[in-house]
C-alpha cells in the first residue's frame, strides 16, 4: 500500500510534469462529466469538434484541400449530418498523404506513434501530450468503476519489442518502477507460464491488463494447475486489442475469480469504449466523436474523430470494425453514450511444432520492429499459418521494400520463436481479399485445434 501511494502521489505527477501532461486534472474532469446530462456532453463534443475542425482548415493542408475541393467550410457544419458530409479518412489516405496531415505550425512536444495494422496496413503517426493525456484519463476513469486508481499493483501482459534486448531490459525497469509486472505475451511455452503463474501470484496484483487471447491462455493454465483462491487483491481484469468470446470469458472470470472488462480503440485516435461492471460499453465523447457508418449498403462500420489531437488529427477515420450505437441509459447511472461492437480485432494463436505457442499479435511487433529499423517493405500483407511449421507470407510492395526486407522480417520471426525448423513461404500479390466481414484478416491459421 506504502508503494502504491508512492506511485500515485509522487512518481506519476513527476513523470506528468516531465512528459507535459495533464492526466490528473482531465481524470477528474472525466469523472464529473460522466454523469452529466446527454445534452450537457454533447454540448461538450461538438465545441471541441468545432474547435478541432476549424483548427483543421487552417493549419492542415490535407483537411484544407479536401474541404474547398467537396465544397465545405467549417463554419458551414452546424449539425451531426452537415459533419457526415466530410469524406471519409481511410488508412490508404494516410500513406499517401502523410506529411500534408500535420501541422507543421505547431510548437509543442509530439510523440511517434505507429501501428502495423489489423488490416495488415502500417502507419506511422504523430500525437501530443494533451492527446495522451485525455486518452489515459478516459482509461484510468474506466478502471476506476472497478475500484481501481494510478498506483496500484499490475500485471500487463504485452508485447515486448523483439529488435533490442537493451530496450526490452528498459521496458522491464520502468514497468516496476510505476507498480507493474511486465509480462511478454509472445513466451507461452509450458514453462514460461509456470514461471508466469509463480510470477503473478507473488506479485497479488490489483488488476490484469493485456491481450485477450495471452490472458485467456495463461487462465486455462492456471485454472489446471492451481485450484486455491490465487489473488486476494484482484478487482478486474482488463482486456484489450482481440475478441474475447464469451465461454473463452467465463473460463478468464471462474478462474482469477475476478469479472472481465472490455476496452475498445485503436492507437490512431486512442481507446474510446469501456465496458462497466453492468456489461455496458461506455464511449468517452469528450475525447472522441463516433458514428456508425453504413458504406455502399453494407453493415455499419465505426468511424472515429479524435477530439484533442491538434498536430495530426484523424477526422471521420475509418477504422474498420463494425458496431452500432444502443439507445438506451445504463443501470450503472452513467449517462455516456454506449455501443455495441459486432467484429473486434478477433486473432487466433500461433502453434509451433516445438509446442510453443503465441499471440500472433506477435506480427504486429515483427512489423513494428522493421518500422523502428526505418523500414516499410508492405503496402499490406497477410500471414497464413499452414501447419505448426509452414507459414505464407501474402504481400504487397510498399515503398520501402528492399531486397533485404524479406530475409530481415524472417530472421526477427526466428530469433522470437527460435525454432529453425519454421519455413516462411512469400508471395507477392496485387491484392488481398476481404473476408466475410467486409475486413482484410491480417493472420489465418489453417491448423485445427
Amino acid at each position: 500500500m506504502i508503494y502504491n501511494k508512492f506511485v500515485r502521489n509522487i512518481y506519476f505527477p513527476v513523470t506528468e510534469f516531465v512528459k507535459g501532461e495533464s492526466v490528473r486534472k482531465y481524470l477528474s474532469s472525466l469523472e464529473a462529466s460522466q454523469s452529466y446530462s446527454r445534452d450537457e456532453l454533447c454540448e461538450i463534443q461538438w465545441k471541441k469538434l468545432k474547435s478541432l475542425l476549424d483548427h483543421a482548415y487552417l493549419n492542415i493542408p490535407y483537411y484544407r484541400n479536401l474541404f474547398n475541393k467537396s465544397g465545405i467550410h467549417p463554419n458551414d457544419i452546424q449539425s451531426p449530418e452537415d459533419f457526415s458530409k466530410i469524406p471519409l479518412l481511410t488508412k490508404e489516405a494516410i500513406v499517401e498523404h502523410y506529411s500534408e496531415l500535420v501541422d507543421t505550425k505547431y510548437r509543442g512536444n509530439i510523440y511517434p506513434g505507429k501501428t502495423s495494422g489489423s488490416t495488415g496496413i502500417p502507419l506511422k503517426f504523430y500525437c501530443t501530450p494533451e492527446y495522451s493525456s485525455w486518452d489515459w484519463a478516459s482509461r484510468w476513469r474506466a478502471r476506476s468503476w472497478y475500484g481501481v486508481q494510478i498506483g496500484d499493483p499490475e500485471v500487463a501482459i504485452w508485447g515486448r519489442p523483439l529488435y533490442s534486448a537493451i530496450n526490452r531490459f528498459r521496458d522491464l525497469i520502468k514497468a516496476r518502477i510505476r507498480n507493474t509486472l511486465l509480462i511478454s505475451a509472445f513466451e507461452f511455452s509450458e514453462e514460461n507460464l509456470e514461471r508466469y503463474s509463480k510470477q503473478i501470484l507473488r506479485f497479488n496484483p490489483s488488476y490484469i491488463y493485456g491481450y485477450s487471447s495471452s490472458i485467456y491462455q495463461l487462465s486455462t493454465y492456471i485454472k489446471e494447475k492451481y485450484t486455491s483462491q490465487l489473488l486476494s487483491n484482484l478487482r478486474a481484469i482488463f482486456v484489450t486489442a482481440e475478441t474475447l468470446f464469451p465461454y473463452q470469458r467465463k473460463i478468464v472470470e471462474k478462474t482469477f475469480n475476478s469479472p472481465v472488462s472490455n476496452e475498445y480503440g485503436c492507437s490512431e485516435v486512442g481507446g474510446f469504449a469501456y465496458e462497466c461492471p453492468h456489461g455496458s460499453w461506455h464511449i468517452s465523447a469528450e475525447n472522441v466523436y463516433v458514428e456508425f457508418v453504413s458504406i455502399d449498403g453494407g453493415p455499419k462500420e465505426i468511424v472515429a474523430t479524435s477530439l484533442t489531437n491538434f498536430y495530426m488529427p484523424f477526422i471521420r477515420y475509418r477504422i474498420g470494425d463494425l458496431g452500432e450505437a444502443v439507445d438506451k441509459v445504463c443501470a450503472c447511472g452513467r449517462t455516456l453514450p454506449l455501443m455495441e461492437l459486432h467484429t473486434g480485432k478477433s486473432t487466433e494463436v500461433v502453434y509451433l511444432k516445438n509446442g510453443e505457442t503465441f499471440s500472433s499479435e506477435i506480427f504486429d511487433y515483427l512489423n513494428l520492429a522493421l518500422l523502428d529499423k526505418k523500414q516499410q517493405p508492405f503496402k499490406q500483407f497477410q500471414i497464413i499459418q499452414k501447419s505448426e511449421s509452414n507459414f505464407e507470407i501474402k504481400y504487397i510492395k510498399g515503398l520501402g521494400f528492399t531486397g533485404n526486407s524479406l530475409s530481415l522480417f524472417k530472421k526477427l520471426f526466428l530469433d522470437v520463436v527460435k525454432d529453425n525448423s519454421i519455413n516462411l513461404k512469400y508471395s507477392e500479390v496485387k491484392k488481398i481479399p476481404k473476408d466475410q466481414s467486409g475486413k482484410i484478416r491480417y493472420f489465418i491459421s489453417e491448423i485445427k485445434k
